[in-house]
This record gives structure tokens, C-alpha cells and sequence, in this order.
């Protein structure tokens, strides 16, 4: 059973469990975001993210009806992370029974990293979900991999879409998240950028441009004020200083970083707390892998050596 928590007039957010998915959770590590755009012919029922796989796909669109009363219309891939946009086959399948042909919406860029990555990824998710593994087989396309592929695609920088309005960020080089705003009201879902919980989640991606895209995101925020809050990968809402610290975050990670490999330290250290983060951070994992890929980045900008 699915819960769709309200967030104001027309929206809802699907909350992730913490953490990495496995067998209890079945993947569902991302959150995701349903908007009702009443403005369109008949209404619409969007939603930012589809889940982890097929099964979650179609538990997604069957619930919606029963609990918000509309069928599931659109759903957008916002980037290429197979715990988010997996689900996309479950939910065409669904709509299909409700006799709706459903529309799936991606970044140009994204759709083309998700036809690069997903295969590699859905055999480490499967490996990850052990026993629940069997939600990523299809009943509608047996003995196909559940690599989803966008129907329509957008280009450009920057955009409106049904409910939202939408714009591109680096992740890492070549590697794009979009991030979303709700046309009603100063809600916006940064999946793949922003998170809550813990540390901020770097792995496979450039810190740098990470930094670069928590301040460019605090910029195009700041006409809303207080006012906005911010929807990320795992967690709960949150307020309207989301941007700038996680943009504090990747800053005082990388100097920290570049001060340790000036000064020659052990690479193999823990990862040290960081002055104005919480303390227990400095024992997460995922601070440790952040602090292994600065330490790695770093580096390479030091001595000249090819980032890992």
C-alpha cells in the first residue's frame, strides 16, 4: 500500500525509504511527485518519477485511482536513475487498462544516458533486491529487461510542462538531472540534487558541478523566498535554505579535500567531520564515498592525474 501525502491543492509526494534498496524496501528509494493539472482537457495526473520497477509501476497508477480519484496521464523520467524511472512499463500497462495511453517525458539528455546506463543498472538493482528482484520482470513483456524509453523528449535549457516548469543541471560531465517546479504554487522536486536525511548523495557524480548546481538552483529559487520548499531524492520537505547547504556541503568537502592532499594525509583515513555539519555525518556512508570521490577529483586538479 502506497501513501500519497498531500502538499497542497492538486499535489502529492510518494515518500522514499532511507537509504539503499533491498529486499524490505523493493527499491522504492526515491520520491516521487503527482501533480493534477486541471487545467487540461479532461485533467491530467502527472507524476515526477515512476519507481523502481514494473510491479511498483502499476501498484503507482492502480492506487492513484483508488486514493486521488484519477488516472495517471504522464509520467516524467527528471534523470537517469533506474529507482526512479523503472516503474515507467507498470505504469503504461495500468493506464492501458484504464483504457488511457499513457505519455512518458524525459530530457533529451536524460532519455539518452537511461538508454546507456539502465541495462548495467537494472543487473546491479536486481542484485541489490535479492528475493524482490522478481518486481523487475514484466508480466506484459516477459523476458525483457524493463528499460523504459520516452516518448516524447525535451530539449533546451529551461521549459513548461503540463503543471511545472522545468530546467537542466549538470551532475557530472555529460550527466543531467532536470528539476521541477509546480506552476501553482513554490513547490519544487530536485531529485538526483538535493536530499534529506544525511549527508548529500555524490556518488557518480562530479562534486564540483554538484556545488555549481546547488548555487544555480538557489539562484533560480530566490524570487519565491520563504516561500519555497523543496522536494529531493529521499526525505521529508524541505525549506526554503535547501540549495545553499547543500551547496555549503560540496564546498567545505572539497576544501577540506584539497587541504588534505596539499598537506600529503593518509587518503585511507575516515572521512572527517566538517565544521557546521552535524557531527554524526562524519560516520554516514555516503559521507564516506563523498569524501573518497572529492579526495579522487581533488587530486587529479593537484598533481594532474586522471579523475577516478
Amino acid at each position: 500500500m502506497l501513501r500519497f501525502e498531500p502538499l497542497g491543492p492538486g499535489l502529492w509526494r510518494v515518500p522514499a525509504f532511507a537509504g539503499e534498496s533491498d529486499a524490505a524496501n523493493r527499491g522504492q528509494v526515491s520520491n516521487l511527485v503527482l501533480a493534477l493539472d486541471d487545467g487540461a482537457a479532461g485533467g491530467r495526473l502527472w507524476a515526477l518519477g515512476s519507481g523502481p520497477s514494473p510491479a511498483f509501476g502499476r501498484a503507482l497508477a492502480c492506487q492513484a485511482r483508488q486514493q486521488l480519484g484519477a488516472t495517471l496521464t504522464d509520467i516524467v523520467s527528471p534523470w537517469a536513475r533506474p529507482e526512479l524511472v523503472l516503474g515507467a512499463s507498470g505504469v503504461a500497462s495500468e493506464a492501458a487498462r484504464q483504457g488511457v495511453l499513457l505519455r512518458h517525458w524525459a530530457h533529451a539528455a536524460v532519455a539518452d544516458a537511461m538508454a546507456e546506463q539502465c541495462p548495467r543498472c537494472v543487473d546491479r538493482l536486481r542484485q541489490r533486491l535479492q528475493d524482490a528482484s522478481v518486481d523487475l520482470d514484466d508480466p506484459d513483456r516477459p523476458g525483457v529487461d524493463p528499460i523504459p524509453q520516452p516518448s516524447d523528449r525535451l530539449t533546451g535549457e529551461r521549459g513548461d510542462l503540463g503543471p511545472f516548469r522545468w530546467w537542466r543541471l549538470p551532475r557530472a560531465e555529460g550527466r543531467w538531472v532536470t528539476v521541477w517546479r509546480a506552476s501553482s504554487q513554490a513547490l519544487w522536486v530536485a531529485q538526483g540534487l538535493l536530499g534529506d536525511g544525511g549527508p548529500p548523495d555524490g556518488r557518480d557524480a562530479d562534486l564540483a558541478l554538484m556545488r555549481q548546481s546547488a548555487q544555480a538552483l538557489a539562484t533560480l529559487t530566490a524570487p519565491d523566498g520563504a516561500a519555497a520548499r523543496f522536494v529531493g531524492e529521499q526525505g521529508p520537505v524541505m525549506d526554503s535554505g535547501a540549495p545553499a547547504r547543500h551547496a555549503a556541503y560540496w564546498d567545505a568537502l572539497l576544501a577540506a579535500a584539497l587541504a588534505a592532499v596539499e598537506r600529503g594525509d593518509d587518503e585511507a583515513a575516515p572521512a572527517p567531520a566538517l565544521p557546521g555539519f552535524p557531527a554524526s555525518w562524519a560516520g554516514h556512508p555516503w559521507h564516506g564515498f563523498n569524501w573518497q570521490r572529492a579526495w579522487r577529483q581533488v587530486e587529479a586538479l593537484v598533481f594532474g592525474a586522471p579523475g577516478r
